[in-house]
């Protein structure tokens, strides 16, 4: 006959242990997302550096070659929403611990008697034990695309944007006549005007990301303004 195993209910140490490690486990983890988001950042700020000092010394080189460099950044730009898709997904689960675990301990010394229940009133323990065994994205790409152009990318994309515009001015013959500026824009059979209306395109397809990345998340998002503390 086989023993039967019984669930024994954790004391209020070995869950405060538990929660403190797994805090210090969360917490580095969530620090390698954000380290690997700047790292994303730091190349396409290389990049759109290094496009640009290409471009403007090679007289030889088209502007399609900032075209190019636009498409580069834009595969960065994709790269680097996948990984805040992570970074956001693992950071949710250390704010759970921050607003229900740290406060407590901190506030009051002890594991916080506070509920902790949230809008849809779940409990913040089994939210978290909840997204530990079914573990999923936090935001949209959309949204994740938008907040990173928001924070960066917009930036990065005008800058290539506006050598692209003096690139066709200045290479191969400084031109001031609106025909003869057409004339260089264009890509091989491509005519110029075609080549401007897709950049148009381009940048009304930036500022919807753009406008999606600035929404408030309510209190995902927010950080309160100091407060003088009051006095006893």
């Amino acid at each position: 006959m086989t023993d039967e195993i019984k669930d024994r209910q954790l004391s209020r140490s070995e869950t405060i242990t538990t929660l403190a490690h797994y805090y210090r486990a969360e917490v580095q983890r969530s620090l390698a997302w954000r380290e690997r988001l700047d790292r994303t950042t730091n190349w396409a700020v290389g990049a759109t550096a290094a496009f640009l000092g290409f471009g403007f010394s090679h007289p030889e080189f088209p502007h399609a070659f900032f075209l190019f460099g636009l498409a580069i950044i834009y595969t960065l730009l994709l790269i680097e929403a996948r990984r805040f898709r992570f970074y956001d997904a693992y950071e949710y689960r250390v704010r759970l611990l921050h607003q229900n675990f740290i406060y407590g301990v901190l506030a009051h010394g002890t594991l916080s008697e506070d509920p902790g229940f949230d809008n849809d009133g779940v409990h913040w323990q089994a939210e978290l034990a909840s997204d530990l065994r079914y573990p999923q994205y936090k935001m949209g790409v959309l949204y994740a695309l938008g907040s990173r152009v928001a924070a960066n990318y917009i930036y990065l994309f005008m800058i290539l944007i506006a050598g692209w515009v003096m690139k066709i001015k200045l290479h191969p013959q400084n031109i001031d006549r609106w025909d003869d500026y057409l004339e260089q824009a264009a890509i091989g059979w491509l005519p110029g005007w075609v080549t401007l209306v897709f950049m148009l395109a381009f940048i009304a397809h930036l500022l919807v990301l753009l406008n999606m990345g600035l929404k408030k998340r309510g209190g995902r998002d927010v950080l309160h303004t100091f407060r003088e503390p009051k006095e006893p």
